[in-house]
């Protein structure tokens, strides 16, 4: 994005938490309307508010390709990442055994 905001306000630093921790990446944050700045400066901005980035490997599932353009419009419909949505689905599952059961049951 070409004009950088020039503070980091409570806002902004709330919305860069919130997108850290949903699993986003410097290059897409860096995008969004409330940060509107580069890549390098969220990263430089994440470290100094003490956020982390996951480590992408560590989390990726391997999915075949129709799965995934599922997943990821799903996502993108909830402004959520491929990850993060699972993350909830799995979450949901696991809340509900009837619902684990049925979905297992039906596949076999």
């Amino acid at each position: 994005m070409s004009s950088e905001k020039t503070s980091w306000t409570t806002e902004r630093v709330a919305r860069l938490g919130f997108l850290v921790g949903q699993g986003f990446g410097a290059k897409r944050i860096a995008e969004d309307p409330l940060i509107g700045s580069t890549p390098n400066n969220v990263h430089r901005q994440a470290q100094r508010f003490g956020l982390a980035f996951r480590d992408a490997a560590a989390t990726a599932l391997r999915l075949p390709p129709d799965a995934a353009a599922r997943y990821d419009a799903a996502a993108a419909k909830r402004g959520l990442t491929r990850e993060a949505l699972i993350r909830l689905l799995l979450l949901v599952a696991a809340d509900e055994p009837n619902l684990l059961d049925n979905i297992l049951d039906d596949e076999a």
